[in-house]
């Protein structure tokens, strides 16, 4: 049993990707921040209430009933009904033959960019080395750039040249930090007492 149905069938998303920040002020009022890192993806997901027991929740319940808070998963946004979340909104018509190479502290190009202008990449784009991380792109990137900024350098990437995934079929690999409880109302519908929490996974 996959969480991906959680995500495919639920009201509410909220995410977040920041840097984990630490402020200290002083008593004549400065503020001092340290760049913490560990900008991690974080998913809070609520599932709508009144769904009949009988459609697809029952199978979705018992499922993630034994995946609990101990298993990680991995899910995707390429169902139909995330297609405005993240669209590739670059130039390159085979964004999917694009390698890119994997540095100490940054991505660059390796092989497939075919535009002699425009961008291969505009801020927002989600991009992944194939059984990585997924990553978000901080500035457009033109045909001619070398350096792909993203959000965060990469992290527990080994150096090399990777394939990539790019928006919605980037695969995130989470652990649910925060299960709801279920129960029923109106004889057969479903409700929940709070919303899923999955935090990606690091090593």
């Amino acid at each position: 049993m996959s969480w991906q149905p959680v995500f495919d069938n639920c009201a509410n998303l909220q995410f977040e990707y920041r840097t984990q920040v630490a402020q200290t002020q002083t008593r004549s009022g400065v503020v001092r921040s340290v760049d913490r890192g560990n900008a991690f993806w974080r998913y809070v997901v609520t599932m709508p209430n009144g769904v009949p027991w009988s459609e697809e929740y029952r199978t979705v319940i018992s499922g993630y009933t034994i995946k609990d808070r101990l298993n990680s998963d991995t899910v995707d946004f390429s169902n139909s009904g995330f297609s405005w979340m993240f669209p590739y909104r670059g130039d390159e018509p085979n964004i999917a033959n694009v390698r890119i190479n994997v540095l100490s502290d940054q991505f660059t190009f390796a092989t497939g960019v075919t535009i002699t202008s425009g961008f291969v990449f505009q801020a927002g784009d989600l991009i992944q080395p194939v059984g990585g991380r997924v990553y978000m792109v901080t500035q457009n990137v033109a045909w001619n750039d070398t350096v792909i900024p993203t959000h965060r350098p990469p992290v527990d990437e080994s150096a090399g040249t990777y394939d990539l995934r790019v928006g919605g079929n980037c695969q995130h690999t989470v652990i649910c930090t925060s299960l709801p409880s279920w129960y029923f109302v109106e004889r057969n519908q479903v409700a929940w007492d709070g919303s899923f929490v999955f935090q990606e996974v690091l090593t």
